[in-house]
Parts: structure tokens; sequence; C-alpha cells
């Protein structure tokens, strides 16, 4: 009998140590030498020549290097594939790293303006929507030409000053004329520093749904209702931009019109108004209209 109970005991003894050889074994299977080390480096895009303003970073101007995770600046383009030609948004010299934010790739935090800018050169904003800032598919680095349309009070003499032009002269409005359309472009050839939104490239972040809404489908994104475009200009044209859009809350006066970055031609612009539609491109006007003028114009 007591043989018998020592015979378990030995049994029961020699199970309980291949159990903890097994765990052992099992240990060091997962989370012994075979497990990778994390990497000390990381790879960056440094540049290889100086990148001015505007010109197009492409893989032939920049190599990856391998730098500490501390050294990265902004935010790090792991590879040469992630660059097709976007426009420095800023100078940059040779050997110095080239962030996502320096060609606008995932803009989704605060951005530079004052390093956009060169000597001289100031900030200016206007509000587009999606017909006047071009479906919104505008985006920092290219160059626009901007065009203003406004409603005019169309006056004539008085006449009183008709009958006599050496006196004080006197305007009066034109009945049926009130809100004549006038429209120019105004500025050519800005460099747009910076976007609110845009539909190349997604700026808002999505959020991670909550517990209570897990399976549900994800909410689409905010539509877009306006957009504000800021642009590289003087204080001259930001004159110009304050008259022409007074209300900044107003979209519509003022047209976004995208050209080519290589293109630094002025063009002179003739302006359009209801008489240069008539005279030049021969818009037909109703006779009810012209008779409307004859009879509002002043009897001789």
């Amino acid at each position: 009998m007591k043989r018998s109970n020592r015979l378990v005991i030995l049994v029961g003894v020699l199970l309980a140590v291949l159990a903890f050889v097994g765990i052992v074994v099992l240990l060091n299977q997962t989370g012994g030498p075979s497990q990778e080390e994390e990497p000390t480096t990381v790879t960056v895009l440094v540049a290889t020549e100086d990148i001015a303003i505007g010109d197009p970073v492409t893989p032939e101007v920049v190599e990856e290097q391998e730098v500490d995770p501390d050294e990265v600046v902004g935010t790090r383009i792991g590879s040469t594939t992630q660059v097709s030609g976007q426009r420095a948004l800023y100078d940059i010299p040779a050997g110095s790293q080239i962030p996502a934010e320096a060609i606008g790739l995932g803009q989704t935090g605060t951005v530079c303006i004052e390093c956009q800018l060169n000597p001289g050169e100031k900030a200016i904003a206007f509000q587009v929507d999606r017909v006047t800032g071009l479906d919104f598919l505008i985006q920092p680095g290219d160059h626009i030409d901007i065009v203003v349309s406004q409603q005019l009070q169309v006056v004539q003499p008085t006449q009183e000053s008709l009958e006599d032009p050496t006196g004080p002269q006197r305007f009066e409005t034109i009945p049926g004329l009130e809100n004549a359309r006038t429209v120019k472009t105004i500025l050519q050839d800005k460099r747009v520093l910076y976007v609110s939104a845009t539909r190349i490239r997604q700026t808002a972040v999505q959020q991670t749904p909550s517990p209570g809404q897990q399976g549900q489908q994800p909410q689409q994104a905010q539509q877009i209702e306006n957009v504000i475009i800021v642009f590289a200009g003087t204080d001259q044209d930001a004159e110009v931009i304050k008259f022409a859009q007074n209300d900044v809350s107003t979209t519509g006066p003022l047209t976004a019109v995208l050209r080519s970055t290589d293109d630094t031609d002025v063009e002179v612009t003739t302006g359009i108004t209801i008489d240069l539609l008539v005279e030049t491109y021969g818009l037909p006007i109703p006779d009810i209209i012209a008779n409307l003028g004859e009879e509002a114009a002043p009897q001789q």
C-alpha cells in the first residue's frame, strides 16, 4: 500500500517537472531571441540640391537617408516614390530633410504661412464657393489669376447738366439699369500658399467611432461649402481684394482661375461689360431693351 502511494507521488512529481520544462520552452519560443528587434533608425527624404519655392520635387532631386527617430523633421516621407513633382512650398536647401508639409502632403495640422513668403510678399486671403473656387481642386503650390465681378449703378448727366456744361455736373440713375455687371481680371500669376479644404487631398481626419457606433456605416465627410484661399501678393493686392470682397462672408465677387505654374506671362484683358459684349462679341439686344434705352435717354 505504501509502495503504491510512493509511486503515485513520484509520478506526480515527474509530471510537474515536465510541465515546468514545457512552459519554459514555450516562453523561449514566443519571447526569446527569435523576436525581431525594433529598428534604431527611420528613412527620411533629403534634398540633393537647392530647391526653390515653386520648384517641382521629384525623385531626381531627393535621396533616402537613415536618421535617428528623434531627428525627424515634421511629418516624415519614407520613400522617393511619394514625390512626383509636387511644388515646394518654401525654399529647401541641399542636405535638408523634406517633410510632407514642405510639398503640401497630409496637411492636417499647423501650416507655416510665413515660411512660404519671399521678401516683400504678404499673405492675402479670400473666400470662394464651389464654382468660383474651381470645384475646390486648388491646392498649395498652384498659381492662380483672380477675376472680379461687380454690380455698378449706371448714371447719366441730368438735363440741367446737359444744358449748362460749364456749371456743376450732376448725374441721375437710368431706370432699368440700376445694377449693370462689369467683370475684370484684377490679379495674375499669384502663388497659392494654403487652402482650407481641397478635393484633391483629404484634410479632415476621420474620427474613430465610439463603442456605441461599432458596426455602423462610417459617416460621410461633411460637404464643403466654402473655401479660404491664401496667396502670396503685395499690400496693393490686399487693397484690391479687400475692396472687391468687402464682406468676408460673401462669396461670388471673386473667382480663382487656375494657370500653369510655368506660365509667367501677364495677359492684357479688356474686362467685360454689356457694351463690350454687344460691340465686340456681337451679343444681340432684344428690341424691348433697345426701346427702353431710348425712352430713358434725356430729351434734348
